[in-house]
């Protein structure tokens, strides 16, 4: 039988069912491709961009960071050096040195090279400080070192913390503005062009000077409370008193605590929260702009009111703790490395010791390039050390992604 003519046949008897089923068939093929393999390829595509904004903004979130790091390294000493000339002890010690009659266990002790490290190169620079410490007593000279050496690292400790944190906070507030355009776009919205003036540029610039107050006046504040806080913490200790490390870092942890206590003095060292001294660094800083704190609705106001709020927050105030906390425990493994490099258990030492190694400390977190020596890379170990707390991290992230 042939073949073509009995197909032609059955194409001939069944062409309305074979129109039909190419019919069903063809368009179940444009449905399928229009619907299913095309929204396929869309969701593909969407989800791409959106893996591409989040690593734009994650990238971007890690460059504040760094961008925080770098600039308090570059201010760190504006900040370092009133808190020098605060606690002038390298002019007590040279007070001490000139005394004739002082006994040799504490002429010992005042000979030390690391105490004596940076005496002579700031005797020139404080002669009026010197020729009061002079007419002091040896007594009287030996508590002024004490509590003066105890309270200048204390102060550059919570100073170089607050200003971390300060500028932590302050960074992130202002780049939560791109993250914001950011996760417009995300969502499939538009951003407008040029949506920043150049006023609002200087507002974000003018609140970022803001933190002239803590340069200038918090990081006092903190020092004079410190200052009462280890007098009466270390009364009774003279520089004969022999300690272990652990008990001396303990006793600073103890004046720590007192100091976080008084949340009121946290706040005062971050930021000028009463309006007298705002208006006194805005007079310093930007005085064109005080007039902008009575418009409740001006940007500054509102990043000055933001910033306030954020430092009055108990998750704040936990932060700088563990700042605080993270140079004490740097302080305290450098001392021991330098008074104890085999780690014997229980080995005392006399607090002129301690106060020598607290000169050698206070040179080393004034300084931006002091790394310590198994530290790849540069930097400050205390700053370092400030930097890589997770707890940092948390609060620059909470700040970072918490808008309305």
């Amino acid at each position: 039988m042939p073949v073509f003519p009995t197909l032609a046949a059955f194409f001939r008897r069944h062409k309305k069912k074979l129109l039909w089923t190419s019919a069903v068939g063809f368009s179940l093929y444009l449905l399928v491709n229009q619907f299913v393999i095309k929204r396929f390829r869309n969701f593909q595509n969407s989800l791409k961009q959106e893996l591409l904004v989040k690593e734009q903004i994650r990238r971007r979130f890690i460059q504040t960071q760094q961008d925080c790091y770098l600039t308090i390294l570059a201010l760190l000493p504006v900040l370092t050096q009133p808190v020098l000339n605060f606690l002038p002890t390298e002019a007590i010690t040279s007070a001490l040195k000139r005394k004739k009659n002082t006994n040799k266990e504490m002429s010992d002790s005042l000979t030390t090279e690391n105490l004596m490290a940076h005496s002579s190169q700031d005797i020139g620079g404080s002669t009026s400080d010197l020729s009061v410490f002079l007419s002091k007593s040896k007594l009287e000279l030996w508590h002024d070192l004490k509590v003066k050496s105890i309270s200048r690292m204390l102060a550059l400790i919570y100073s170089s913390a607050g200003l971390l944190l300060l500028t932590r906070l302050q960074l992130n507030i202002l780049a939560r503005k791109a993250y914001l355009e950011s996760a417009i776009v995300m969502a499939g919205g538009s951003v407008p062009q040029n949506s920043q003036s150049s006023f609002d540029y200087f507002i974000e610039q003018s609140y970022l000077s803001l933190s002239w107050w803590l340069l200038n006046h918090g990081w006092m504040r903190v020092a004079n409370g410190l200052e009462t806080l280890v007098e009466s913490k270390f009364k009774e200790i003279t520089p004969k008193t022999e300690m272990t490390v652990e008990t001396f870092t303990q006793m600073l942890s103890e004046i720590n605590a007192g100091v976080i206590a008084d949340g009121q003095l946290v706040k005062n060292l971050l930021f000028p929260t009463e309006y007298d001294s705002l208006i006194e660094t805005l007079m310093n800083t930007n005085p064109e702009l005080v007039n902008e704190l009575e418009n409740k609705e001006s940007n500054l106001v509102k990043l000055i009111n933001e910033t306030n709020f954020i430092i009055a927050n108990d998750f704040t105030l936990h932060v700088f703790s563990s700042l605080v906390r993270s140079g004490v425990d740097t302080l305290g493994d450098s001392i021991s490395v330098a008074l104890n490099p085999d780690n014997v258990p229980g080995r005392v030492h006399k607090l002129a010791t301690f106060l020598a190694q607290l000169s050698v400390q206070s040179s080393v977190i004034c300084d931006p390039q002091n790394a310590s020596e198994d530290e790849a890379g540069t930097g400050n170990i205390y700053i370092n050390n400030f930097n890589d707390l997770d707890e940092l991290d948390e609060f620059s992230a909470s700040i970072y992604s918490n808008f309305e």
